[in-house]
């Protein structure tokens, strides 16, 4: 890639006098985003039921009265993969998608590649999800998919990369903006990566710790070269557009994206300290994850600075509100993760609740504020539409951010108090089922609030797509210039 003036760029694609392209654009991706973006939303709304189900039963195993498929052995592999791959994966190839033919600056032609791969995407869902409630899956988180499964998933991500390459190579713009150097490195890392780990597990005669080596590694890999990459090119993007500026700092945008990828690759590493595997690769995870806390604040502060205090918009804007709170997680989550690191810290929360709150909050409060906040963006422009029900987003906001705040809070201190509990040999297991015990409960009602607020957005969807198509934006003329088109 070559190093463009990131800021003098920000600012042409912030300031664009050419709007007619860019309507152009939206309209020629309409149906693969849509397909994709309808995909999101509908395996949201399964993978919020099953989250639902599972907190229920890991408090209360007999909640369902013992049906195998509510079990939470069937429901949590459920949920985390329809969540990462139904919903997140599916908003990321839309986002990614829509990005790559707004940033070439030109009109893409209509091709049915991506069709193709949307409608390949979901079959490879529906097999997995079949097969892990009928209990044929593997045990292997975010890898449970059979091998019928994974081949389809593989092959219609391959078939997404080649329509984003092709909309890539008409562009027009000699100069990459930071976005695309996002997308670009997300949409070469997860066909490597996904390949890479279900040819190795499930294809080999890999055994014992080096399986486990492979599968940290792209549990990592799959956040921080997947998903992440994904979102903080969705808000480069959107932030300098919403409030009108341009990105503050060119060597910060570049430290920051160098950083988070030579360096997040390892991350993975370090959810196995303490295991029988050598004892480098756990020394150079840990000091990856550390490391990348540069990145993190680069980001972050170069984010931020972009702002350059406009935080009046975040009360008309929605799509701000979640994507500059996503963004804010993303701090979060990248201070605790490297806290998290530390040998002395990993013992005690190790095998605790403070692991999957950890990886939730990440998942939802960085990955899927900013995809919901992009989505709010984008939809609108592709469907020359709007919100109809402005209530619906509040609720959104507010449900999920409340929701995600409490579930973080409950499982980072009820996982402590598991984690000091277990290292106390005088500490019966039944004594500390005992003290999770409030956890759990608390955990089903955080997990509530975040599952009303998901139903208010598969509801505020429903409604703009149902909106009859004759229904045009009108959008006044201060809008126009706060929401200027690219």
């Amino acid at each position: 890639m070559n190093h463009p003036a990131v800021s003098a760029q920000s600012s042409e694609y912030v300031s664009s006098a050419d709007p007619g392209i860019s309507s152009a654009t939206d309209r020629a991706v309409r149906v693969p985003i849509l397909l994709f973006a309808g995909s999101a939303v509908f395996w949201l709304f399964w993978s919020s039921l099953f989250w639902m189900l599972s907190a229920m039963q890991a408090a209360d195993p007999n909640v369902f009265f013992g049906i195998a498929w509510l079990s939470y052995g069937r429901a949590y592999p459920i949920f985390q993969n329809t969540f990462v791959y139904g919903w997140a994966s599916s908003a990321a190839i839309a986002i990614g998608f829509w990005l790559i033919a707004r940033l070439s600056r030109s009109v893409p032609r209509p091709s049915s590649i991506p069709v193709y791969a949307a409608i390949l995407w979901n079959i490879g869902l529906v097999i997995g999800v079949l097969a892990i409630l009928v209990g044929a899956g593997n045990g292997k988180d975010f890898l449970e998919f059979p091998g019928q499964a994974a081949f389809c998933l593989f092959w219609a991500f391959v078939l997404a990369d080649i329509w984003a390459v092709l909309v890539y190579t008409n562009q027009t713009s000699r100069s990459l903006y930071i976005s695309e150097w996002y997308v670009v490195a997300a949409f070469l890392c997860f066909p490597w990566m996904y390949a890479t780990a279900t040819i190795l597990l499930n294809g080999s005669d890999f055994a014992g710790v080096s399986q486990s080596v492979v599968h940290s590694w792209f549990v990592g890999c799959l956040f921080s070269l997947w998903l992440a990459p994904i979102a903080l090119a969705a808000a480069y993007y959107l932030i300098p557009k919403i409030v009108g500026n341009s990105i503050a700092s060119d060597r910060l945008a570049q430290l920051g994206f160098w950083g988070w990828i030579f360096l997040s690759g390892w991350i993975g590493m370090t959810f196995i300290i303490g295991g029988p595997v050598p004892a480098w690769m756990v020394t150079f995870g840990i000091v990856a994850r550390v490391l990348s806390i540069i990145a993190v604040i680069a980001v972050a502060l170069n984010l931020h600075l972009t702002m350059n205090s406009n935080f009046e918009a975040l009360s008309w804007n929605p799509a701000l509100r979640f994507i500059v709170v996503g963004s804010m997680a993303f701090a979060v989550f990248g201070v605790a993760a490297s806290l998290l690191s530390f040998r002395t810290v990993a013992s005690i929360t190790q095998f605790t609740m403070v692991v999957p709150g950890h990886w939730q909050f990440g998942l939802f409060a960085f990955i899927s504020l900013i995809f919901f906040g992009a989505f709010y963006y984008i939809i609108p422009r592709v469907l020359d539409r709007q919100w109809l029900v402005p209530g619906l987003i509040s609720t959104h906001f507010w449900g999920g951010v409340v929701g995600i705040c409490i579930l973080f809070f409950n499982l980072t201190v009820g996982g402590l108090i598991q984690g000091l509990a277990l290292q106390d040999s005088k500490v019966s297991m039944d004594a500390i089922d005992d003290l999770m015990r409030p956890f759990l409960a608390v955990q089903i009602w955080a997990i509530f609030a975040i599952v009303i607020a998901n139903l208010a957005f598969v509801c505020a969807v429903l409604t703009i797509f149902l909106l009859p198509a004759s229904s045009k934006r009108n959008v006044s003329e201060q809008e126009v210039v706060r929401n200027e088109e690219v």
